[in-house]
């Protein structure tokens, strides 16, 4: 969804709201994926959401 705002400028400001999900790859990552871009793949590898995601396994506050 967009939708545009007025400033106090008058200035349009655009904002979109962006879907994520949650996935799970097979070896045991997770990734925080934009919605939008998983449409586009059936079965995404490994590799594909290494590529499209943030792998969330990593930060420190998953400990």
């Amino acid at each position: 969804m967009f939708s545009d705002n007025v400033d106090f400028h008058g200035m349009k400001e655009f904002k979109a709201e962006i879907g994520v999900q949650w996935i799970k790859g097979e070896s045991g990552s997770t990734y925080l994926c934009p919605v939008n871009a998983l449409e586009h793949l059936e079965n995404p590898t490994e590799d594909d959401l290494r590529q499209i995601c943030v792998d969330e396994s990593s930060n420190p506050h998953n400990d």
